[in-house]
């Protein structure tokens, strides 16, 4: 069952399989700012003042992807679009099943060479999946921001993805509060990509459980965008803290 779990939530997930789409009409994809973290990040507002911003991003399957239509592309032309003579690299290091543990070794491999000023660890899903250790998960999590601020750059995390299907056959609540927990404790926001897809998904955005196969593709695309655009949103938010 967590096999079969998993291998859903990848084909829901992954910009991957779509890498020449984008954006067919804006997204319905508001984010309250009820839903984003107040947390600031110290280092973001005097990189974008001295004109240059590396962001990287890891994790398992949305992070590996490739393509236009990735959330990390739109991140990227989002910010572009709003600092337009900023010097911006939005990187992304990922792969598929990749737990807490797995994806911290991919984020430390690329912080010698691209010198973020900001990493945005997106985990949790594959450790509610497979039912691992919560306390694992926990003491990766700080350990892992501990290691990363000691390289020079902010963190900030990057929730579970929501899921009904997740939501009935994973104890998913216990692992959003255990990062929760950890990101109030180390001073870190928390993006919330579970709140926010499941707001979108009440308020006619983007669905992928329940879009046609025929528009699965433009719904993935959308899906990315409302991703980006709360993400933006978030980093705005907290260089204003």
């Amino acid at each position: 069952m967590r096999a079969t779990l998993l291998a859903m939530l990848l084909l829901c997930a992954s910009p991957g399989l779509f890498p020449g789409s984008a954006p067919a009409r804006a997204a319905v994809c508001d984010t309250p700012v009820d839903l984003l973290d107040p947390i600031p990040l110290p280092r973001l507002r005097p990189a974008i003042a001295a004109g240059e911003l590396r962001i990287l991003i890891g994790g398992s399957a949305t992070a590996e992807a490739a393509g236009a239509a990735t959330y990390h592309s739109r991140l990227a032309a989002l910010l572009q679009n709003h600092f337009p003579t900023l010097a911006l690299r939005v990187e992304a290091r990922g792969r598929a099943g990749a737990t807490a543990a797995e994806s911290l070794v991919l984020i430390l491999r690329e912080m010698p060479g691209f010198r973020p000023h900001l990493v945005l660890w997106q985990t949790g899903t594959v450790e509610a999946v497979r039912s691992l250790e919560l306390d694992e998960m926990s003491d990766t999590l700080g350990e892992g921001i501990t290691r990363i601020r000691a390289a020079g750059a902010d963190v900030a995390l990057l929730d579970q993805q929501f899921s009904r299907f997740l939501r009935a056959n994973a104890d998913i609540d216990s692992y959003r509060n255990a990062m929760r927990v950890v990101a109030a404790a180390e001073g870190v926001p928390l993006m919330r990509r579970y709140d926010w897809m499941r707001h979108w998904m009440e308020n006619d955005g983007p669905d992928m459980e329940r879009a046609p196969r025929a528009e699965r593709a433009a719904t993935l695309a959308q899906l990315n965008d409302c991703l980006a655009r709360a993400i933006a949103a978030q980093l705005r938010h907290s260089a204003r803290r």
